[in-house]
């Protein structure tokens, strides 16, 4: 029973790392918003914290110092979108929450400190 619970163990902590992928520093923007129609940025440098769209466009990683923080998929969480496609298309930097536009009209808030992540409408 022993080694069943230790592989588990380790299966679940390979998928939660495996996910998150390093970010490129070339894709980082020090502006306070990204618009994926308007720019080929994926992610937002704000108090030494990286905000990072990873490539399937539905997850969002948060960075200190290259160690992922948290990570949240939007998509899975606020479910998909009506309109447009199932991908993020804007994100927002506030204060205290990223603001997210998945598919068409479809908004979310993430919480900066916890990944805690809220569909808004």
């Amino acid at each position: 029973m022993k080694p069943f619970l230790k592989l588990s163990m380790l299966a679940f902590v390979a998928t939660q790392t495996g996910i998150a992928q390093k970010y490129n520093d070339a894709l980082i923007s020090n502006n306070s918003e990204i618009n994926f129609a308007k720019t080929q940025k994926r992610g937002i440098k704000k108090n030494n914290i990286i905000y990072y769209v990873e490539n399937d466009l539905q997850t969002i990683s948060a960075y200190k110092r290259s160690k992922l923080k948290w990570q949240t998929n939007v998509i899975s969480v606020c479910g998909k979108p009506k309109l447009g496609e199932a991908q993020i298309r804007y994100v927002g930097y506030n204060s205290n929450k990223l603001l997210i536009v998945m598919g068409k009209h479809h908004f979310a808030e993430i919480d900066i400190n916890s990944g805690q992540t809220t569909l808004v409408g």
